[in-house]
């Protein structure tokens, strides 16, 4: 009995790494398509408020943290199957970095919508 349940507990462990991993890549295509679009707004003159360049950068960080998620979950997969080990500390750290990120540059984006939208610009 206690085999089965060990052989349940790696399937769902290994489960798990792969929503993650599918998680992260959405998440990293979906800063991408958010960087793109800001670009031109940074790039454009006059000169646009700091508050879209915190945006741009933090969705970078997080497009930054989300791909060492990515290799740290390779890694986590790779230890468990050699080693048995599920030292998922760093990937814990990394994980609440990446979501600390894209939480705050949606926040400084929603702040700067609801800037032109209330002066209506």
């Amino acid at each position: 009995m206690k085999e089965s349940w060990n052989f349940e507990r790696i399937l769902a462990m290994v489960e798990s790494y792969k929503l993650l991993q599918d998680w992260s890549k959405w998440l990293i295509t979906l800063e991408l398509a958010i960087c793109t679009g800001l670009w031109t707004k940074l790039t454009a003159i006059p000169k646009p408020p700091g508050i879209l360049y915190a945006s741009w950068f933090l969705f970078l960080a997080s497009i930054i943290a989300a791909s060492v998620v990515l290799l740290i979950v390779s890694i986590c997969v790779r230890r468990f199957a050699l080693e048995g080990k599920t030292d998922i500390l760093l990937l814990k750290i990394f994980l609440v970095l990446e979501y600390l990120f894209f939480l705050l540059g949606l926040f400084a984006l929603a702040i700067r919508i609801a800037q032109v939208w209330l002066s209506g610009e």
